[in-house]
Formats: C-alpha cells, sequence, structure tokens
C-alpha cells in the first residue's frame, strides 16, 4: 500500500507570525495616529470659536448698555433743557414779571398775583395820616412731586429803591389771608396779603423768596 502525500507548495504551510512576536498593521497605527491629531485640533478649533462668539457676545451686550446709558442720558438732558413755562419770568427787580402772569420758582411752585388793592380800608385797624394799606390776592400752585410749605412771611413789597415792607398777619385783618401752611403735588391755595406802607408810593414790587429758592419779582401796577 502505497501513501499519498499533497504537493507541497510554495504557499505552503500558510506563514503565521510567531505567536510572541508583537504584531500590528502599520496602516491602522497611522489613521488611529490622524485621527487623534485631527480630534486635537477640532477642539482647538471649537474652543477659539467659542471664546471669539464670548467675547463678540460680551463686547455687544456692553455696547447696548452704553447706548441705552448714553440714550436715557440725552433724554434727561433735554427734559432738563427744557424750562418750565413761567420759570424764565420775574428772575430780578430790573426785569419783573407783571400781574396776571404766571411765575414759577425753583422747587417748581407756581405764584399768579390776582388783584392788588391800594388804600383799602380795614374795619379792624384806624387810619394812619400818611400811610395806607395795601392787600394783594396771590394763588400758589404746587406743581412739582413733593410737599412745599409755604407762608405768608414769604413775600415783601417793594418801593422804586427797594425798600421792603414786611406782611402784617393778614389772619386777624381780612378774609381768606394766605396764612401759611403745606402744599402736596398738584395742589393749590389763595390768599390775600396785607401790607402797611408810605401813602403815594408810585411803584410797588411784591418780592416773593422762600427758603429754598431765589426771589421772584411780580411788578404791580
Amino acid at each position: 500500500m502505497s501513501q499519498f502525500y499533497p504537493q507541497q507548495t510554495p504557499s505552503y504551510p500558510p506563514e503565521y507570525p510567531p505567536e510572541n512576536d508583537y504584531y500590528y498593521d502599520e496602516a491602522d497605527y497611522e489613521y488611529e495616529d490622524e485621527d487623534h491629531f485631527e480630534a486635537a485640533d477640532n477642539s482647538i478649533i471649537r474652543y477659539a470659536l467659542a471664546f471669539f462668539g464670548g467675547g463678540c457676545l460680551v463686547f455687544l451686550c456692553m455696547s447696548c448698555c452704553f447706548l441705552l446709558a448714553a440714550g436715557l442720558w440725552a433724554l434727561d438732558a433735554s427734559v432738563a433743557a427744557t424750562p418750565i413755562p413761567g420759570s424764565e419770568f420775574g428772575l430780578s427787580f430790573d426785569d419783573p414779571a407783571y400781574v396776571q402772569e404766571p411765575v414759577v420758582n425753583d422747587q417748581t411752585v407756581q405764584l399768579v398775583v390776582l388783584e392788588v388793592n391800594r388804600n383799602v380800608s380795614l374795619p379792624t385797624l384806624p387810619v394812619v395820616e400818611g400811610r395806607e394799606w395795601v392787600v394783594v390776592t396771590v394763588e400758589l400752585e404746587n406743581l412739582s412731586n413733593e410737599e412745599v410749605p409755604y407762608s405768608e412771611k414769604d413775600f415783601l413789597l417793594l418801593n422804586r429803591v427797594e425798600d421792603a415792607y414786611q406782611t402784617t398777619s393778614g389772619e386777624t385783618l381780612v378774609e381768606y389771608a394766605l396764612g401759611r401752611g403745606d402744599l402736596k403735588p398738584e395742589q393749590g391755595t389763595e390768599g390775600r396779603l396785607v401790607f402797611e406802607i408810605i401813602a403815594g408810593e408810585p411803584e410797588l414790587t411784591l418780592a416773593w423768596e422762600t427758603r429754598d429758592s431765589t426771589p421772584r419779582f411780580v411788578l404791580l401796577q
């Protein structure tokens, strides 16, 4: 009996790497390296884009805040620059306001002289030779948002050379005397001021000065 032996070819037996040797595919190793570097590059790009985007967002927010503040400041300046009607009248003795003309002081209180009566006879006081009584009817209105005090002592009567006459307490002399009190916001009052002056003064000016305001002047003729 004969045995059959298969014909051996150059590729037989198959070539296998030794079991204990480290085997790797160079192509696969290089591919893994390329993925690693590509991921690192993408991370750097993402960080850079995120940083750039955050910076742009902060810049836009700061710009909007700045523009808003500038707009509010310009609006406030424009409002402050617009004078209240009457606030520019009667600012000096030489340039007074007139009867029935509204005058507004620094506290945003408006004064209007409604009526002037000279040589008034007061039943409670005797007539003094060479003297006369003057009664001035005024209206006050608070245009501000805060409560403002008022008093008849805030008024003086000036002659041509600016000699001053003080008010006489009118509560016991005439009806509807101004007296004193407080004006709430958007509230008004009307009252009379009483002065005793030298008879025949040719020209009189009412001076109105409160503690927190410069004087205002109204020519009485």
